[in-house]
């Protein structure tokens, strides 16, 4: 089962997230900014696909994610990551590929029920917390 049908969270903490970008190759630049901008995500859920739309300073985006271990493709830090996502005991865990370096996320709500990512690129981990609005 999904974790629930709609979730939107404020972006409080981020771990790793700049040397997560520099593995990936984002220059200096472009990190800084990331890890600066603290966006507000809106997760929804529906027929076992799940939407996620970001809103933050550097604008809108949205994104749709089949659950059911369907390869998609999506942008990562410029790179394009091939992945696959799958949804059990309310965890969404994806797996995939960017530069040849294995790609595993894992969303899921903490004890203060805050969504927590977890992403781990070629070793290198980031963790980032979006409490509940």
């Amino acid at each position: 089962a999904v974790v629930s049908t709609q979730s939107t969270g404020e972006n409080i903490s981020q771990e790793g997230l700049d040397d997560l970008l520099q593995k990936l190759g984002v220059g200096f630049m472009q990190r800084k900014i990331a890890v600066k901008v603290r966006p507000c995500q809106t997760i929804s859920f529906e027929d076992n696909k799940m939407k996620i739309a970001t809103e933050g300073p550097m604008g809108k985006g949205e994104k749709n994610v089949s659950l059911d271990g369907s390869e998609f493709s999506d942008d990562i830090g410029g790179n394009k990551l091939t992945a696959s996502a799958t949804v059990s005991d309310g965890v969404i865990t994806v797996k995939g590929k960017v530069l040849d370096m294995d790609v595993t996320t894992v969303r899921k709500l903490d004890k203060d029920d805050q969504m927590v990512f977890t992403t781990n690129i070629g070793g290198v981990e980031c963790e980032r917390i979006f409490k509940r609005k």
